[in-house]
């Protein structure tokens, strides 16, 4: 099977390397829910305000709408992206539906996630996903360690993320400055709704933060071992007086990895929609529904900001 027609009244897509199997099981969903190729292309071609590149938000074709009012589709409108030749999924929101027939444009970095270059063809499926918990991130660099507002700078960025999958790499800004995190883990299901909840987020060590070395001390044989532990001896002055002793300063390694057992965990609120991108849609250019104090420093793996 080298060509098959469009339900939508689009023009005919050629879907390579499409078993049978999975176009019969396309067939079949056509009457109850909404499942339709498309070819994909960047969203950077479109030169638009809202063509957020940032984001997961993608832009469908007016009948894909007009379809999912048909089947009584529920808000916020998500959708399932499948790569037919490898079977990688990941999921996305709706920003406007006013792509040309038989495309749909998406976001660069979700094109590379899915492994698809521009005029390949990709499933998309509405869904609906559970509402997130919790999330695990995994910033690249050490960077984001010196974040000082971590809780704002996620609940600010996460607008543009209606849904979150584990395995994707997402990124933030701040100002001129971006961040790359890793999502390791979502709950309660891999692919998880951020929108107007509650979530707590903890965060794995940065990916190149290295366990810096031991310190090498001489023995008292005149060699040299590494140094079990920090100087705890008593300081004293040559007059007698007492020597007030600064509080222990934790080792890097010690406040990457430490542990707060008991500490109450603080929430990052990943709020509705923002205003550009509406609470729903309308023919023509349909946009998808999709006291705050300063939060200490992201300080072991087990550091959440969640309340």
């Amino acid at each position: 099977m080298n060509r098959v027609r469009q339900t939508e009244g689009t023009d005919r897509l050629t879907l390579l390397d499409l078993h049978v199997q999975d176009f019969e099981e396309y067939l079949n969903l056509q009457s109850r829910t909404f499942v339709q190729y498309y070819r994909c292309l960047p969203l950077s071609l479109l030169k638009k305000e809202n063509a957020d590149e940032d984001g997961n938000r993608v832009i469908m074709p007016l009948s894909a709408l007009d379809r999912l009012e048909r089947l009584n589709a529920q808000y916020p409108m998500l959708f399932q992206i499948k790569n037919p030749s490898t079977e990688r999924v990941t999921h996305c929101g709706v920003s406007v539906f006013s792509a040309n027939e038989g495309f749909i444009h998406m976001p660069s970095w979700l094109m590379t996630h899915l492994g698809v270059v521009e005029n390949e063809i990709v499933l998309v499926r509405s869904t609906s996903l559970p509402t997130a918990t919790f999330i695990k991130l995994q910033p690249h660099t050490k960077d984001f360690l010196n974040v000082s507002y971590p809780r704002e700078l996620l609940e600010y960025n996460f607008r543009k993320f209606p849904c979150v999958t584990a395995g994707e790499t997402i990124a933030v800004t701040e100002g001129e400055r971006w961040y790359y995190l890793d999502v390791l883990e979502a709950q309660p299901a891999d692919a998880v709704c951020s929108l107007d909840t509650d979530c707590a987020v903890d965060f794995a060590p940065p990916l190149d933060y290295v366990e810096p070395p031991p310190r090498v001390v001489a023995s008292q044989q005149g060699g040299s071992v590494d140094e079990p532990a920090r100087f705890t001896g008593v300081a004293a002055r040559m007059d007698g007086k007492p020597v007030e002793q600064p509080p222990p300063t934790p080792s890097p390694a010690a406040a990457v990895n430490a542990v707060a057992p008991g500490v109450p965990k603080r929430k990052v609120r990943f709020g509705a929609p923002s205003s550009a991108a509406g609470s729903g849609v309308s023919k023509g250019k349909a946009e998808g529904a999709g006291g705050k104090e300063q939060e200490k420093r992201f300080t072991g793996t087990q550091y959440s900001l969640n309340s």
